[in-house]
């Protein structure tokens, strides 16, 4: 008698992920530190310490992240001191991390579903929102605060980079939704914000607060039936101004929900509207521009005409899509924005649009040091060659249309933090600070160039693999005393 016998089929293999591939590849341990090893010659006056989070395990037992934004974050910091530069690198210890840790899928991430029951759902049909504070990283208080574009914000020590609480506010507009793209005003000594509220009454609400402080107050309100996704906005020195592209969400239709958060938003294709409105009435005005999706606004100043706005605008919300795991972990990336300024004159109801750069880039970042209009604006700008991610840091030169680049084979560089020279009374007086991954050996590189003339001063190295990652900032040492904003 014969037996018949098949084969075992081997389990499937899950699919890649970003954290297997450079430039998204974290340290291998949850937390660490060096001594990085330095090239050139730092600036006698750079001291202080340059602090950056980012999206860093993609995979946690059987659950993986769908999408960059939803990596469980970390936080690095690059401390530049008299005697050196020492690195630090530390998870992020949230209570996303730990319910995944334990086998729980219960909160929404930004594209990465859920796994409720429905019992669970219908008990709970607003789940508990996501601490994986993981896009920004600003001073608060004492310490700093790790953000995300939940209601919920996480206290960080900057010696250790250990969360030491969750911010709680002590005020009565409850939970609010905000950026993690808040702007410090300098003039007022206040942070802005501009928060979603995703209840029975949607609006967008710009609110602001002391840096220290534990209590926001509300500047203004905007009601619609459908909210748009915002990112960033810009401040002037009487308003702020909101980007509402046509990437909705209705607010109800979260309700018992599985899906990730943006997931639940809908592209219509209509207009821009661009609401305008005054810090010291509250009031509002709405006009419109062609279609078009923005992550990131670059600056806006006004004169005796109106507003200009600059921002980096998509022609439509589909990057969002090129952004997913499963592209970005083969290889592909296709985010490159238009660099477009608006006009929006003091009257009317109608905005006119030009370029004001012949090629777009991201992670925009300019000298606010200096009174708009101002002259120079850096970025990153990133390409695939289909198996591979590119970076070439850029400085545009408003003036002048010119551009200059810093690249290096090898090497991804994610945003660029203006540093200013202390006692630099021109514009662009300072350094670029840019983090860079290796694309082949698990190191990364601190870059420190002229902001001008993005020639090379000095690099910092550790061996330790980096993720690409999205803010942060630098606190000079004598800031970091007097609990001053980031640069």
């Amino acid at each position: 008698m014969t037996l018949l016998r098949t084969a075992a089929v081997p389990a499937p293999s899950p699919p890649p992920h970003l954290g297997e591939r450079s430039p998204f590849r974290a340290p291998p341990a949850a937390a660490g530190e060096a001594i990085g090893r330095v090239t050139g010659a730092l600036p006698p006056w750079l001291r202080g310490r340059l602090v950056r989070t980012a999206p860093a395990r993609f995979r946690v037992g059987s659950w993986q992240a769908a999408h960059w934004f939803d990596g469980l974050g970390m936080l690095y910091a690059f401390t530049i001191g008299e005697g050196g530069v020492r690195f630090r690198h530390r998870d992020l210890e949230s209570e996303t991390a730990r319910a995944l840790a334990e086998g729980r899928r219960d909160m929404p991430g930004f594209a990465t579903p859920m796994q409720r029951g429905l019992w669970r759902r219908l008990r709970q049909p607003i789940p508990t929102m996501s601490d994986n504070t993981n896009v920004n990283v600003i001073p608060r208080g004492e310490g700093l605060a790790a953000l995300t574009e939940t209601s919920r914000q996480l206290l960080v020590d900057p010696a250790t980079l250990a969360v030491t609480a969750e911010q709680h506010w002590q005020d009565s507009l409850g939970p609010l939704a905000g950026t993690a793209h808040p702007v410090f005003d300098r003039e007022r000594g206040v942070w802005m914000d501009v928060c979603s509220v995703l209840g029975a009454r949607p609006a967008l609400v710009v609110i602001e607060h002391d840096p220290a402080g534990r209590s926001r107050r509300e500047v203004a309100r905007w009601s619609s039936p459908r909210l748009p996704y915002v990112h960033s906005f810009a401040v002037t020195e009487h308003t702020v101004v909101v980007v509402a592209h046509p990437l909705t969400v209705s607010p109800a239709g979260l309700l018992f929900s599985n899906r990730g958060f943006i997931e639940h938003f809908r592209w219509d294709g209509g207009p821009i509207r661009l609401l305008v409105i005054d810090r010291a009435t509250g009031a509002i005005r709405t006009l419109t521009a062609p279609t078009g999706f923005v992550f990131h606004v670059v600056d806006a100043f006004e004169d005796e005409r109106g507003l200009t706005l600059d921002a980096l605008t998509y022609d439509d919300a589909s990057v969002i899509d090129t952004l997913q795991d499963a592209p970005l972990a083969s290889g592909g990336f296709a985010a490159m924005p238009r660099a477009l300024r608006y006009h929006l004159p003091w009257h009317g109801d109608g905005a006119s649009v030009e370029p004001f750069h012949r090629e777009g880039f991201e992670f925009p970042t300019v000298d606010r040091r200096a009174a708009g209009p101002r002259r120079f604006t850096w970025g990153t700008r990133l390409r695939s060659d289909g198996e591979r991610l590119m970076a070439t840091v850029v400085a545009v030169d408003g003036a002048t249309g010119s551009e200059r680049r810093h690249a290096e084979e090898g090497w991804v560089f994610g945003e660029p933090v203006f540093v200013g020279r202390p006692g630099g009374t021109e514009e662009g007086d300072g350094v670029l600070l840019t983090v860079g991954s290796h694309s082949r050996e698990d190191r990364s590189l601190l870059r420190v160039l002229d902001a001008r003339s993005l020639a090379v001063l000095a690099g910092v190295e550790v061996e330790v693999p980096l993720p690409l990652g999205f803010h942060g900032g630098f606190v000079p040492e004598v800031a970091a005393a007097r609990r001053l904003p980031l640069t």
